[in-house]
């Protein structure tokens, strides 16, 4: 039996256009992924090409005004975890399935800042990234004093041990005063809503 060789960018393509076809509010994005939005967090559902020659659908949210910040990402369990392009056919409306069943936020339902904002706190860890986007939350929701909160630990928090992003750290770390300045003369939502993506 032959091994599957990688899929191209315009069999991927193809891919993603059936799923965009029954996710009509989504956007289809790069041809990889399907996107959403509210407010200062976009929702994607990305699909990655694997050597293999299989596809693997994954969620996550990251934050519009600081694109590098991101969280939940999530697989999907062993069974639908990974497609073949030869049974993509008849597999991928039971992928759409577990997708509506295992992706969080809920990806039939409006996206709901309120449920990213616990989903995020529940996961989020001491690290840079996740108090950004915990900031942003917060503090586009009107909570000044936990975005505040978010910002100042931002600027002391340490450096993951494994494989260290210094310059992504850096970035948080800049941002976190960029919307620590921004809250304090009350301008955080303008601030959120103008940074370049």
């Amino acid at each position: 039996m032959a091994i599957p060789l990688p899929l191209t960018k315009k069999q991927l393509r193809g891919i993603v256009e059936s799923y965009a076809q029954v996710f009509s509010d989504w956007k289809l994005v790069g041809g990889d992924r399907l996107e959403r939005s509210s407010g200062p967090v976009v929702q994607q559902i990305g699909f990655e090409a694997l050597r293999s020659g299989a596809y693997r659908p994954m969620g996550a949210i990251w934050a519009r005004p600081l694109p590098t910040v991101a969280m939940l990402h999530q697989f999907l369990d062993v069974k639908h975890r990974q497609v073949l392009l030869r049974e993509h056919p008849t597999k991928w409306k039971g992928i759409v399935a577990a997708m509506e069943q295992q992706f969080c936020p809920l990806i039939r339902q409006p996206l709901d800042l309120r449920e990213v904002q616990r989903l995020c706190e529940k996961a989020a860890k001491k690290s840079t990234n996740d108090l950004c986007m915990l900031a942003i939350l917060h503090a586009y929701l009107g909570e000044r004093e936990q975005a505040l909160s978010c910002c100042d630990r931002m600027q002391t928090s340490p450096s993951p041990t494994l494989a260290p992003r210094l310059d992504w750290e850096e970035r948080h770390r800049e941002f976190g005063l960029q919307l620590r300045r921004a809250i304090e003369t009350g301008n955080e939502r303008r601030f959120l809503e103008t940074t370049p993506v």
